[in-house]
């Protein structure tokens, strides 16, 4: 009888899924539970010591934490609609109409994807700032009426930006469902009398509803961690949401972290609910099947004259997202005056920064930090999908729910659990912390995109591979992931790009030694440094597109857009 290796049979297995369980429990679960810990602990630095119940009665007992959760609620949610709102409308428009430049237009609505949500705040604050804002600004030049002005610094603007940002997501969300879903139910409609407009609202809409709901929670859940962009821009507002008020508890004198475990107790709790709620509404999905084996060819909608205006509304998204966005910080970045009528360009303020001995060692640092974020993130998330989509056994699902347990644990409330578990330790104030935390926030991601790499390779590939007696480290290396390439690099782009523009994960664990281009900029911010924070947030954009090319020159993924 023919011997079986280590490397292919059981034992092998037992050994990988060893080696998942050890590492899911060190980057997720243990900083989740000390979360959890933390709430009712008195002391940071031995959560295990004492325990008291007096900073959960304090937080889930207080009139004015329960304001401040239904505002942030209302903010999160007000967000998710809007954004998924002008998702669909314009994955509507790409995936139904015969608009021109649909390519051109398609990287037009993704693009804000690559923009820092700090950093397009600040965009924005200098754009339509009350006073110095340059559209107020040149409004009042103009002698154009008052209500022709701006307020960015408004809960409504905070809404609006929060969602602008998030639009993308909306649309990758519904794009693919639109993209799938039976010709003949739209063409059936329009055989009975029904216009484009109808057909579009009774017809299209409601038969991606699911998926628009579950862009609405994923939205929620995700605005309802962010850190930055209220810090930003509610400086004036008497609105602090439950993140910022973590932040607050933290970084106030003296430091609550056991009243801020609490808080973040909350925002888990929200965040659990939503994603219930996003992955049911996957599951119910699959009632309204409208995918068929018939052809999927269909006849675009003849815009006709309406063509121009369609093309101005996506006009409009490009100069609002990205065109004005970019050239106010340039304009803030080159220029020594923030007024119109003073502005003169320069390199001055550019070369200053560029010189700083923070600029250098953040540079440094987020390089460092981003790379390894990436590659290890992919690393542990393509070794989990390979383990819970390739070897069977009874506990797949569970180590599948503790990788995408990340995802409903905002950043700056994990850091909390990152920062209880290494306080004390030789890593503490390390960038090897702060790659653990990034790699442990953005598992979900690489898990999730690595995950339907391998759903998409037929097993019996691999088998060949091992009926020819190739060991599993050959064939994996042979077969597995030549084939998985261009999913890989989706997956390492992605967490690059995420890592580089992080703001609330790094908040809680950065040091002057271990300052990032993100904190950075959030420092310049906090200073009234606008210009100096302008620099570092176009530094980052060329850094995430010199990554973007680097990756696509040496692993060759082809078009990643339509993976992420």
């Amino acid at each position: 009888m023919r011997r079986t290796s280590p490397g292919r049979g059981p034992r092998g297995n037992r050994a990988l899924i060893v080696l998942v369980i050890l590492l899911l429990t060190f980057l997720v679960f243990l900083p989740t539970a000390l979360v959890l810990i933390g709430a009712i602990s008195e002391n940071p630095r031995d959560p295990l010591a004492t325990f008291t119940l007096e900073a959960l009665a304090n937080s889930y007992g207080s009139p004015q934490i329960w304001r401040v959760l239904a505002e942030t609620m209302g903010m999160s949610l007000a967000c998710g609609v809007l954004a998924t709102a002008l998702g669909a409308a314009l994955a509507w428009i790409l995936a139904r109409t015969d608009v021109p430049m649909r390519r051109l237009f398609e990287l037009v609505v993704i693009a804000p994807l690559f923009l820092s949500p700090f950093i397009g705040a600040l965009a924005f604050l200098e754009l339509g700032a009350p006073r110095t804002g340059l559209l107020n600004q040149l409004a009042r030049d103009l002698g154009l009426p008052a209500w022709a002005s701006i307020n960015v610094m408004t809960f409504e603007w905070l809404i609006v930006i929060l969602a602008l940002h998030y639009v993308p997501y909306g649309y990758l969300l519904v794009s693919g469902s639109l993209q799938n879903m039976d010709a003949s139910l739209e063409e059936a409609s329009h055989m009975n009398g029904r216009g484009t407009l109808q057909t579009a609202l009774r017809i299209s809409l409601p038969a991606v509803r699911h998926a628009m709901l579950s862009s609405v929670m994923f939205v929620t859940v995700s605005a309802t961690g962010m850190f930055s962009v209220p810090a930003l821009l509610g400086a004036k507002m008497s609105f602090r949401p439950l993140a910022v008020t973590v932040y607050r508890a933290t970084n106030g004198y003296p430091s609550d972290y056991a009243l801020a475990a609490a808080l973040g107790t909350m925002l888990v709790l929200l965040s659990v609910v939503g994603l219930w709620l996003y992955q049911r509404g996957l599951r119910q999905s699959s009632k309204f099947v409208t995918v068929t084996g018939k052809s999927q060819n269909r006849k675009r909608i003849h815009l006709g004259g309406s063509r121009y205006a369609v093309i101005l509304l996506l006009v409009v998204y490009a100069l609002v997202t990205t065109i004005l966005p970019y050239a106010a910080l340039s304009l803030r970045a080159f220029s020594t005056s923030s007024s119109l009528d003073e502005i003169r360009f320069t390199t001055e303020v550019f070369m200053g920064v560029l010189s700083t001995p923070e600029l250098k060692g953040a540079l440094v640092n987020t390089v460092v930090v981003s790379v390894a974020t990436a590659l290890a993130a992919v690393a542990v998330g393509t070794l989990t999908s390979y383990v819970t989509e390739r070897v069977r056994h009874r506990g797949s699902g569970l180590l599948n729910s503790v990788a995408m347990a990340p995802l409903a644990v905002p950043g700056i409330v994990f850091a909390t659990g990152v920062f209880a578990l290494y306080l004390g330790t030789p890593l503490y104030g390390t960038l090897a912390v702060m790659v653990v935390a990034y790699v442990a926030s953005y598992l979900p991601h690489a898990t999730r995109v690595t995950g339907n790499g391998f759903a998409q390779i037929d097993k019996s590939l691999e088998e060949a591979s091992r009926m020819c007696g190739a060991s599993r480290a050959r064939m994996v290396s042979t077969v597995l992931l030549p084939l998985m390439r261009p999913s890989i690099a989706a997956a390492v782009i992605m967490v690059f790009l995420f890592t580089v523009r992080e703001i609330n994960t790094a908040i809680l664990l950065y040091t002057p030694d271990t300052m990032l281009l993100s904190i950075l900029s959030f420092n310049y911010a906090q200073q009234a440094s606008l210009p100096a924070a302008a620099v570092v947030g176009l530094i980052e954009t060329v850094l995430m597109i010199a990554w973007i090319v680097i990756m696509r020159a040496v692993l060759r993924p082809g078009n990643l857009h339509n993976r992420v």
